[in-house]
């Protein structure tokens, strides 16, 4: 399984969502054979200090990123967007990683309303560096699918890629769901007309079946 790289995981700093203690997490990854794996916490960047340094003394190459909260206009206080879509954004480099840091930081100076939120115009500014991927159900290109609207979810997937470039993947995950298996094939119509390449993912939580409740 080492050739399999987790770069959708929520951890205990996911707060009352994430239950992947960062310790127990490192030694299920070496268990797996794993080399590498992602921090995409909730909003927030608490635990990448802590991710960093035990990933490193366990031999683990860290993936540091965040699934952030977009909205159209993070000045505005709409209730009916107050959470915001998913987002999931990966630290490229040095220069990705201080502009997640910006990011995060303007999520929660200027966007917060319930949730640390940015917006599309942000994400432009601070896009150098960082790998995006749709997200889960709850990103925008999923909810658009969830509607019956592919042209809207086309649009997003094509002004995504417009930020981003060749670092922005389509993301698609399989958990036995009835809506991700739904909309996987538009997905994968979108990724094939707008030549964006796919990511297949999990939305880890937890890290054994029987943490599941």
């Amino acid at each position: 399984m080492g050739d399999f790289v987790h770069l959708h995981l929520h951890t205990e700093y996911s707060l009352l969502d994430g239950a992947a203690r960062i310790d127990d997490l490192f030694r299920k990854v070496k268990e797996k054979g794993m080399d590498a794996v992602a921090i995409t916490d909730h909003g927030n960047m608490y635990g990448v200090k802590n991710f960093h340094d035990v990933a490193t003394d366990a031999g683990i190459k860290p993936i540091l990123g965040c699934e952030t909260y977009v909205v159209r206009n993070r000045f505005e206080k709409d209730k009916d967007e107050k959470a915001g879509d998913h987002l999931i954004l990966l630290c490229k480099n040095k220069i990705g990683y201080k502009n997640l840091v910006k990011l995060d930081s303007i999520a929660y100076v200027d966007g917060f309303y319930y949730k640390p939120r940015v917006d599309y115009k942000t994400l432009r500014e601070h896009s150098e560096g960082l790998i995006c991927t749709s997200a889960c159900l709850a990103g925008r290109v999923a909810k658009r699918l969830l509607r019956n609207d592919y042209e809207g979810a086309r649009a997003t997937a094509a002004e995504l890629k417009d930020i981003f470039g060749e670092d922005f993947y389509l993301e698609i995950q399989d958990h036995g769901l009835s809506e991700q298996k739904a909309i996987i094939p538009l997905i994968m119509s979108i990724a094939e007309e707008l030549d964006i390449p796919l990511v297949a993912t999990n939305d880890v939580h937890y890290l054994e079946r029987e943490d599941a409740e």
